[in-house]
């Protein structure tokens, strides 16, 4: 199923209409509840939206706080993105470069039978690029360039698998639907735990799939498309912070070598014709700092130069990161792709 996820900004209009009941929820503590189509509770600096952008009714939210709600949502037919109540913090429109990090924590529950995401919505300046990150998902699929594909429960094809970022796995999708849309996939899904979301921003940035390296707002909920009678979508608990680099990354320069290191060249990328080709990675400054790796498969390692690196039959993605003297973060990506 290929669905429209694009946070509603007053331009976009799906024409689906739901006149579905909704059922009521109580909790001790609410401090906040709305059943219209656009509404907004604001708490901490958090944002919390109904977001109805794909329907007119079918949605109520309640909350105890601006990260602690739930949403009972009543929609029948799978004809795209009804809702998407989320929490949403902006970051004031600030460089990738000058963030340290962006980190997050998050525990939801979903119900069972119902089509829906459940993921963090990213937009940089202008709202030129969506990034969205996939925690759970069912039914729904994500924006794509092509949908010839099936892979992890979705229709589409991603641009990258087995990307591995801080620990976790994600395929990797892009399409457009008037701006750039990316949409990382966790190879295993959850609906509890953390991430640093400038590195996922700055993986992009890397591999050049970002209009513009910046970061304007974060959002985090559920894009539910369909329900089947009234269901209930719990955030939990949520959390988001951003910390200042206070330092200069150093550039990394990407150095690829081809069958035994016989000779190196200056690129992030580079094709072979079979899995068991030797292929050398080893990005510099050679010295003054510390690297690490994340690769395929759970792939690591804390050497500048990796060699003979394990391969797959499709595109490979390596991630170095290097840490200089100051502490501050760079990080390149390697592509390997094998035909």
């Amino acid at each position: 199923m290929i669905t429209i996820m694009i946070k509603q900004f007053g331009a976009i209009a799906i024409g689906v209409f739901a006149f579905c009941a909704v059922n009521s929820v109580s909790a001790s503590g609410q401090v906040w509840s709305s059943c219209s189509q656009y509404a907004t509770y604001s708490e901490n600096g958090y944002n919390l939206y109904t977001d109805e952008w794909g329907a007119t009714s079918g949605q109520c939210i309640y909350a105890n706080s601006s990260t602690n709600w739930w949403s009972v949502a009543n929609y029948s037919g799978n004809t795209g993105v009804r809702a998407y109540p989320d929490t949403e913090i902006g970051l004031g429109n600030v460089n990738l470069s000058s963030l340290g990090a962006v980190n997050s924590s998050f525990n939801f529950s979903v119900p069972s039978g119902a089509s829906y995401d459940a993921a963090y919505d990213l937009w940089t300046n202008g709202n030129v690029d969506e990034v969205m990150v996939w925690e759970d998902w069912n039914s729904n699929g994500p924006i794509a360039s092509s949908y010839n594909c099936s892979q992890l429960g979705v229709t589409g094809c991603a641009f990258a698998t087995n990307v591995s970022i801080d620990g976790v796995t994600y395929d990797v999708f892009q399409g457009n639907t008037g701006h750039n849309v990316v949409s990382f996939l966790r190879v295993s899904k959850t609906t509890s735990g953390s991430v640093n979301l400038l590195d996922l921003m700055n993986w992009l940035a890397n591999e050049g799939k970002l209009t513009s390296k910046t970061f304007s707002t974060a959002d985090f909920g559920f894009e539910i498309t369909e329900t089947n009678g009234s269901q209930t979508f719990t955030v939990n608990s949520y959390s988001l912070s951003t910390s200042s680099g206070g330092c200069t990354p150093s550039s990394v320069t990407p150095y690829i070598s081809v069958n035994n290191g016989s000779s190196w060249a200056e690129e992030n990328s580079a094709t072979v014709s079979s899995t068991s080709t030797q292929v050398d990675l080893g990005p510099q400054p050679v010295s003054g700092g510390s690297w690490s790796w994340s690769g395929p498969k759970g792939y690591t390692s804390t050497s500048r130069q990796i060699d003979d690196i394990p391969l797959s039959t499709g595109s490979n993605v390596y991630t170095a990161t290097y840490t200089n003297s100051s502490g501050c973060k760079s990080t390149e990506a390697f592509t390997i792709t094998v035909n």
